[in-house]
């Protein structure tokens, strides 16, 4: 019986460390929330269909993809100049490396636009005078029927209704 009630009392103490984690977790994603918030705010934002115009129009700019090799595999926006540096080394990257120039227009983009509005903040403080943060990120351009290239070529998505899936 003894042992019955000390492993209900750890079972108890896990359950309610485990409910303040998530409170914990609430906390943060408000402050994350917060933060990527302000830094959309401060950072300029570009839609789909102006990003598309710099490229048809070969205005200078380079294209930075923050997401992680993984998610990249999936597809990428083409551009001139494109760079894959993850959202975790940019700094190290832009800093360390000479891979960007201060003076150069960089585009930032991400899946959604959050970690990409935050990479581009940073860069920002980091003295790079002329970013910009793809509004919605590859979302976004890929939900303007805009293309994105993968291993296997140049495609543009269509609404999942008429793939034919599911019917």
């Amino acid at each position: 019986m003894k042992l019955l009630k000390v492993l209900l009392g750890l079972v108890l103490t896990i359950s309610f460390m485990q409910a303040s984690d998530v409170k914990g977790n609430d906390d943060f994603g408000a402050l994350w929330k917060k933060q990527v918030k302000a830094a959309k705010a401060e950072i300029k934002q570009i839609s789909p269909d102006e990003l598309m115009r710099w490229n048809i129009d070969k205005k200078k700019f380079v294209l930075v993809d923050v997401r992680e090799e993984k998610e990249v595999l999936a597809g990428w926006i083409e551009a001139d100049t494109v760079k894959k540096i993850p959202r975790g080394i940019l700094d190290v990257a832009a800093a360390n490396s000479g891979a960007l120039k201060e003076n150069q227009t960089i585009v930032v983009y991400c899946k959604k636009g959050a970690r990409g509005a935050l990479a581009a903040k940073m860069l920002k403080d980091l003295g790079f005078k002329n970013v910009y943060n793809l509004d919605g990120g590859i979302h976004a351009w890929m939900n303007a029927g805009l293309p994105i290239v993968s291993s296997l070529g140049t495609f543009k998505t269509v609404p999942y209704e008429l793939t034919g899936c599911g019917m």
